[in-house]
């Protein structure tokens, strides 16, 4: 059989062009190109499962005409943990990350643990992303998943794990939401904190560039870093043009064809076109018209430690049945016996688990298209995604809207106009995080003008705090 190696330090051992040599490095999410071959009592090492591993003069593990042979010595530790000897002498791994054959007793920095292909996934699976600690309710950056010596981890100075628990919990467990005891019998939960922001975008040029600028709100002055996904006719060069070039990292166009306004009412609803964000939590869907005037990390922690509800919204009135932008219509023609408390905008809604949410998300697009049934043809509609959503989501799922509802705030056109004293005084005073631009699907002439407007506020009033 093949399988990697996982040093003490809990790093893997790979191959590093610049030192020539085998070297042991952190795992991330690129496979190692060093395997061993193990018969019986005896094992090989091979670079990409051709290139031999030998030994130098020096007692380095290098690239060579053949492979070198090592004698296997199976350690007293409970588990798949070997040492590698050669004529008498061990291999070793520094805290450095270098190799070398040059131990006379195998101890701990000459111990390994082989790790099979997928172990190797689920390792890079949780060194690789932060995660939520319910109990404790923190966060933990991949930064703060220390690799101790002894094959040990520690979680943020809270706790230590042994790496054999990990692989256990991993394997037992859905990679989202991983179930873990530490000192012996004390329980938590882990959930993924892998957030995804997601934009639906099409049509006239304006509309982009209104995208362009809420992308570069949402890294400059919401401090995101993390994934932003564009359902969009438009290639991801399209897009690119209105961004800054140093804030263009983990933008992903997502090829969508729309073939009239109901596609692209109700992208945004399309479980096909949202599947690349099935991987993420928690997931914030925001309209194009939307600024982001501080960190947003907040608000994505809330949603993820959010257990009581399926999605949360924003809260834009008490009044469902005064409208049909709420689902009035339906409501009324449904004799539903549950009417929602309140009606919400569709474009700022986040969820924890996209799972849980997509088959509301589902029927959304197939009661529209239903509808279009009643007249034959899908050019009369008398409700588009939102009402829809309010009828279907106000009727089964579990909509929280403290979370959005307190840092959201739509902007007020009329300061727009007033002059620059009483301009500057609204724009500094807002304490919401998330601020829409709201006023009329398409309307980027006046949207555009005052989100650029909006922006060089911000630009300038940061300027001056620094």
């Amino acid at each position: 059989m093949t399988y990697f190696l996982l040093s003490s330090w809990n790093t893997v051992l790979d191959y590093d062009e610049n030192h020539a040599a085998v070297f042991a490095r952190p795992i991330n999410n690129d496979f190692p190109s060093i395997q061993i071959y193990i018969d019986g009592q005896k094992a090989t090492l091979k670079k990409d499962d051709v290139e031999n591993i030998d030994i130098s003069s020096k007692g380095i593990l290098v690239l060579g005409p053949e492979s070198k042979i090592f004698d296997i010595k199976y350690t007293e530790r409970p588990g798949p943990y070997i040492s590698l000897r050669f004529n008498g002498f061990y291999v070793s791994v520094s805290s450095d990350g270098s190799t070398a054959v040059d131990k006379a007793r195998g101890l701990n920095w000459e111990t390994f643990r082989l790790v099979s292909l997928d172990e190797i996934r689920q390792l890079s699976h949780f060194l690789n992303n932060s995660w939520y600690l319910r109990a404790h309710e923190t966060l933990i950056s991949k930064e703060e998943i220390e690799r101790k010596s002894e094959f040990t981890l520690g979680i943020k100075n809270i706790f230590d794990l042994k790496i054999d628990d990990i692989i256990i919990f991993l394997t037992e467990s859905n990679l989202k939401e991983i179930k873990i005891y530490y000192d012996t019998w004390k329980i938590e939960f882990l959930d993924l904190f892998r957030p995804a922001v997601y934009y639906c975008s099409f049509g006239r040029p304006e509309g982009f560039d209104c995208l362009g600028i809420s992308i570069s709100s949402i890294r400059k002055y919401g401090k995101y870093t993390g994934e932003i996904k564009i359902i969009s006719e438009k290639c991801i060069e399209y897009i690119q043009e209105r961004i800054p070039e140093d804030i263009r990292y983990n933008v992903e166009s997502v090829k969508y064809t729309a073939l009239d306004n109901i596609d692209y009412m109700s992208a945004r609803f399309d479980i096909e076109a949202l599947s690349c964000i099935k991987d993420h939590q928690p997931v914030l869907y925001i309209d194009t018209d939307i600024i982001i005037k501080k960190p947003i990390n907040e608000i994505l922690v809330k949603i993820l430690a959010d257990k009581k509800s399926q999605i949360q919204v924003f809260r834009e009135t008490s009044e469902i049945m005064s409208d049909v932008y709420w689902g009035k219509a339906l409501f009324e023609d449904d004799h539903s016996p549950k009417i929602p408390e309140f009606g919400f905008s569709t474009g700022i809604m986040s969820f924890r688990n996209f799972m849980e949410i997509s088959i509301f998300f589902e029927s959304v697009r197939e009661i529209i298209f239903r509808q279009s049934t009643i007249w034959g043809t899908r050019q009369i509609m008398r409700c588009y995604d939102q009402p829809v959503a309010n009828y279907i989501l106000g009727k089964f799922a579990i909509i929280g809207e403290n979370i959005l509802s307190q840092n959201t705030v739509n902007f007020n056109m009329h300061y727009n106009n007033t002059n620059e004293d009483e301009y500057n005084y609204y724009i500094d005073n807002i304490e919401s995080i998330i601020v829409h631009f709201a006023g009329g699907v398409g309307a980027y002439d006046w949207k555009l003008g005052a989100m650029n407007k909006f922006m060089s506020r911000l630009e300038s009033s940061s300027t001056s705090e620094d």
